[in-house]
């Protein structure tokens, strides 16, 4: 006689997971040597972000480069808009360097954000939900309950705009730091929006006025210790910033 197939029931098993409000990060706090089976991705998939070839992977060439420590000046600044109005004409996608954010701005931030996810978990539980209706929302895959494999990752998201949540609502430990980062973004924002408005040609202040800079939100994940990181996906992307 055959064996019984075992029986698998993975939306119970993800919602006393999403349940718990512990994250990944928790998990690997429990001391789990296993990740749950809806964390497994099929080898199809793995192989297909571990093994990328020239076919599937775009040219990091690609995405033009935007220089703007010249934006203050007459003479490189129509230069700057003619990039940034060409970029977004025939890609969509562009990075910026020199845009005035200090890298220490960076790191602070960076080191907050890490320092809320490594805090114990009872104290991260009290921010775990699925609805921005703080403006705050901690929890791990936001597409956990729709999505044929979860990501080994958990995610802290603020919203920034138009208004920044209630202070109290941001965690403590990483709150000053998330006001901070909201100031640099929102003026580096309208100026970003300035140079876009001047490409296409219309006042400066154009976009700003059809509140293109009210819906701003932080996304902030972190990728904790996998035991088993060859059956799952840890996206992440890591990036010097650039002074």
């Amino acid at each position: 006689m055959a064996a019984k197939t075992e029986s698998y029931d993975r939306a119970t098993e993800v919602k006393q997971f999403d349940d718990s409000k512990i994250g990944v990060k928790g998990l690997v706090d429990s001391g789990v040597t296993t990740i749950p089976r809806f964390f497994i991705h099929s080898p199809d998939t793995l192989s297909d972000i571990r093994r990328p070839n020239s076919t599937t992977q775009p040219d990091p060439d690609v995405i033009p480069i935007v220089d703007l420590s010249g934006v203050d000046s007459d003479l490189l600044r129509p230069t700057i808009v003619e990039k940034i109005a060409r970029a977004s004409r025939e890609l969509g996608f562009f990075q910026i360097v020199n845009h005035g954010i200090g890298v220490e701005v960076l790191e602070r931030v960076i080191g907050a954000i890490k320092g809320f996810h490594e805090q114990p978990t009872e104290v991260k539980a009290r921010f775990y939900r699925r609805d921005m209706k703080t403006g705050v929302s901690f929890f791990s895959n936001v597409d956990l309950f729709q999505s044929k494999a979860a990501s080994w990752r958990d995610t802290l998201q603020v919203r920034l705009g138009p208004t920044l949540p209630e202070l109290d609502e941001i965690p403590e430990i990483c709150r000053h730091e998330v006001v901070e980062w909201n100031q640099h973004v929102t003026k580096l924002g309208e100026l970003l929006m300035g140079l876009l408005c001047e490409g296409l040609g219309v006042e400066k202040e154009r976009l700003k006025e059809l509140t293109f800079l009210d819906s701003k939100v932080m996304v902030a994940h972190y990728y904790p210790y996998c035991p088993q990181s060859d059956l799952t996906v840890e996206s992440r992307l890591i990036q010097t910033p650039e002074r």
